[in-house]
C-alpha cells in the first residue's frame, strides 16, 4: 500500500503543533546476508495517526555535501540528475519523451535538413552584405546562443577551402566528476540511428565530457570526436532505427567561454607556436601563407611582439569588418575580404583563421546554422572562444523556452569596436523567440548576477528555470530555528505517494507536492530523507534532491544507502530558502 509522509511544520516557540505519521519499512536485499530476525526493514505503519507534541523539527542554515565541498549536482537515484544549479538558477532535466511525432520541426540529427547536419568543408563566398534572418536551434541549458559548435574546421586547402585536418574518430569516455573550474549543461536532442552510423551531435566546447545521458526508446549508444573536437553519437545495435530522444548532461572548462591571454610571463606567437603540441600546429599551404604575410604587414605585428598586443590588433580589426559589398574580385578571395574589411561573421572567421595560423597560433573556424566564430589555443589557457560579430536583420530563435542563457565567467577582454557592440552575438537589435527577462538576465552584469558556472552562490534574484538557493536544510530539533521571511511567500510540502517497502541498496519511488498560496510550485528543489520515527527528523538521511515539475509534483526513485539500518522510517521532505521563498518541510 502506499503511505502519506509525515506532515512537521516548522516551529513557532510556545506552541505545540500536530504531525502526522507516516513509515515506510526498509529491509536487506534479498541477495544479501542474513541481518538476524529482521530480513525486512519496513519503512510505513499499515496506518497514518496523528501525535501531539511540543517539540517540532527546526530549520537550520546551509549544510556541506557528504564530501565537505559544495556540488551542483541534484541526484535523483539513477542515470541523469535531476537538476543542477548553474549561478542564481536551478536547471531541471529535460523530459526524455519518446518522439513519436515532431510537431515543433525540432531538427532531427542524422537526417540532412536544417541545423542537423554537420559541413567537413567551408568555401568562402563573395556574399559579403548582411544576412537577412538568422535561425538558431537552441539545444542547450544554459544555452551558449549563438555559439553553439556544430562544424569546426581546422585545415586549409591550396584554394583557401577549409576542411578537416585529421577526419579519424576517438571514442569518448561517458562520466566524470565536475568541479569549480567547469560549467554544466543539459543538452537535449532528437537523433535518427541505424546501426554503425556516426551521427553529428553539437557541443558547448572542444573538450566538453558526456557525464550521463539517457535515450528513449532505451538502445545502447557511444560518444565519439574527430581531431577538430567535432563530436557525434553512434549505436552499433542491430535493432538501432528510426528516432530517439537523447538527454544528456555535460559539462566544459570554464576558460573557454572567458578567453584571455597567458599570465605566466611574456609571450609572443612565435612562444605559443614553439609550445604548441605538433598535432595542433597549423600548416598553411605556400601561396596561402604567402597572402597571409601580407595582412600581418598591412596590420603592422609579426611573431616577435606581445602577444596582447599582436591579438588585440587582429580582434580589433576584423571586428570592425563591415556588411558591404566586395570590389571587383581580384581572383584572392582572402585578399579581397581583407584589403576591404568587408563580410559577416563566416568571412571574419575564415580570414581571422589565415591570418592567426600564419603567426602559429592555432586557430578552427567554428559554425552553427546561424553564426560563425573562432577558437584559438594559447599555452596555460587552451581552447578559447573567440566572436568576431556579424551582421544581420534579425535573429530567430528556436527551442529556447524556459531556458537561460549561458553567462560566462569574466567579460571578453579584447578590443570591441562600436559596429562589434550593435550586432546580434550580443542580442542587440532584432532578436525573436527570447523573452525579455532572458535578454534582461544576459545584460546583467556579474556584479549583478552570477555567472552560470557558479554554483555555491546562494539565491538570487533571477527567474526562468528556478532559482537556487542554500545546497539543502535537514530536519533536526537540535539545530538552531530560521524564522519566516513574512516578505516571501512559505511553500507546502507533501509526500503523495512512497512505497511502503524498500531494500537496502535498492531503489525506493517517492512522490510530492511543492505549492504555494494553493498553487503548484514549479521547478522547485526538494530533498528527501529518510528519519527515524518519533524523532521529529533528527538523524535523519538524505536520500536526494527532486524537481517539480510544471504541475507542482516530483516522481523520483532514489538509492537506499546499503549501510542503513533494517528498520521503520519516516519520509521527510524539505525546500532551502531562496530570493522569493521560505525554507519548508514536508507538510
Amino acid at each position: 500500500m502506499w503511505l502519506p509522509c509525515p506532515a512537521p511544520m516548522i516551529r513557532r516557540p510556545g506552541r505545540a503543533l500536530a504531525m502526522t505519521e507516516g513509515r515506510v519499512i526498509i529491509t536487506a536485499m534479498r541477495t544479501g546476508p542474513p541481518l538476524a530476525a529482521a530480513a525486512t526493514i519496513l519503512l510505513g505503519a499499515a496506518a497514518a495517526v496523528a501525535i501531539a507534541q511540543t517539540a517540532r523539527p527546526k530549520l537550520h542554515e546551509d549544510l556541506p555535501s557528504p564530501s565537505d565541498r559544495p556540488t551542483p549536482m541534484i541526484g535523483s537515484g539513477s542515470g541523469n540528475p535531476a537538476a543542477f544549479t548553474a549561478g542564481d538558477k536551478l536547471l531541471p532535466r529535460p523530459a526524455v519523451d519518446r518522439p513519436a511525432s515532431n510537431p515543433g520541426g525540432e531538427p532531427v540529427l542524422g537526417t540532412t535538413g536544417f541545423a542537423a547536419d554537420r559541413h567537413t568543408t567551408m568555401q568562402p563566398d563573395g556574399n559579403t552584405g548582411a544576412d537577412a534572418t538568422l535561425h538558431y536551434v537552441s539545444v542547450f541549458n544554459p544555452d551558449v546562443l549563438p555559439f553553439k559548435r556544430m562544424s569546426a574546421l581546422d585545415g586549409v586547402a591550396d584554394d583557401y577551402t577549409l576542411k578537416l585536418a585529421h577526419p579519424a574518430l576517438v571514442e569518448l569516455t561517458v562520466g566524470g566528476t565536475t568541479d569549480k573550474t567547469r560549467d554544466r549543461f543539459w543538452g537535449s536532442v532528437l537523433v535518427h540511428l541505424s546501426p554503425g552510423q556516426d551521427v553529428p551531435l553539437p557541443s558547448v566546447a572542444p573538450d566538453m565530457r558526456i557525464l550521463s545521458y539517457e535515450v528513449k526508446p532505451a538502445i545502447p549508444v557511444r560518444f565519439e570526436k574527430d581531431g577538430a573536437d567535432n563530436f557525434y553519437v553512434r549505436s552499433d545495435e542491430a535493432s538501432a532505427a528510426g528516432t530517439y530522444r537523447l538527454v544528456f548532461l555535460a559539462d566544459a572548462d570554464a576558460g573557454y567561454f572567458a578567453p584571455s591571454l597567458p599570465t605566466s610571463g611574456r609571450f609572443t606567437p612565435r612562444m605559443v607556436a614553439t609550445a604548441t603540441p605538433p598535432e595542433l600546429r597549423p600548416a598553411l599551404p605556400p601561396k596561402v601563407a604567402q597572402a597571409a604575410q601580407r595582412t600581418l604587414r598591412k596590420l603592422g605585428v609579426d611573431a616577435e611582439m606581445e602577444l596582447s598586443f599582436v591579438f588585440n590588433r587582429l580582434v580589433h580589426y576584423f571586428r570592425a569588418f563591415q556588411p558591404k559589398q566586395l570590389p571587383p574580385s581580384s581572383g584572392d578571395i582572402y585578399r579581397d575580404l581583407i584589403d576591404s574589411q568587408a563580410g559577416v561573421c563566416r568571412h571574419r572567421a575564415f580570414a581571422f583563421m589565415i591570418t592567426a595560423s600564419a603567426l602559429g597560433i592555432p586557430t578552427r573556424f567554428v559554425e552553427n546554422e546561424a553564426h560563425a566564430f573562432v577558437e584559438v589555443w594559447f599555452p596555460e589557457r587552451l581552447w578559447q572562444r573567440i566572436d568576431l560579430g556579424g551582421a544581420a536583420l534579425r535573429m530567430e530563435v528556436q527551442g529556447a523556452d524556459n531556458k537561460t542563457l549561458h553567462r560566462p565567467r569574466a567579460d571578453d577582454p579584447f578590443d570591441k569596436p562600436p559596429e562589434y557592440k550593435r550586432n546580434y552575438t550580443q542580442l542587440e537589435g532584432d532578436i525573436k523567440g527570447l523573452t525579455q527577462q532572458q535578454l534582461a538576465d544576459k545584460h546583467k552584469t556579474l556584479g549583478q548576477s552570477p555567472p552560470s558556472g557558479a554554483f555555491d552562490a546562494g539565491p538570487g534574484s533571477g527567474s526562468g528555470s528556478g532559482t537556487a538557493g542554500p545546497d539543502r536544510i535537514l530536519p533536526d530539533q537540535n539545530l538552531p530555528v530560521v524564522k519566516p521571511d513574512p516578505r516571501k511567500q512559505s511553500p507546502v510540502l507533501a509526500v503523495t505517494l512512497a512505497d511502503e517497502q524498500a531494500f537496502r541498496g535498492a531503489q525506493i519511488h517517492v512522490e510530492g507536492r511543492a505549492s504555494v498560496a494553493g498553487k503548484p510550485l514549479a521547478d522547485h528543489a526538494v530533498d528527501v530523507f529518510l528519519a527515524p520515527p518519533g524523532r521529529d527528523g533528527s538523524g535523519s538521511i538524505l536520500l536526494g534532491r527532486a524537481v517539480t515539475g510544471a504541475d507542482g509534483m516530483f516522481r523520483a526513485d532514489f538509492a537506499v544507502p546499503a549501510t542503513v539500518a533494517p528498520s521503520a522510517y519516516e519520509i521527510w521532505l524539505s525546500s532551502t530558502e531562496d530570493a522569493y521563498f521560505n525554507a519548508a518541510l514536508s507538510q
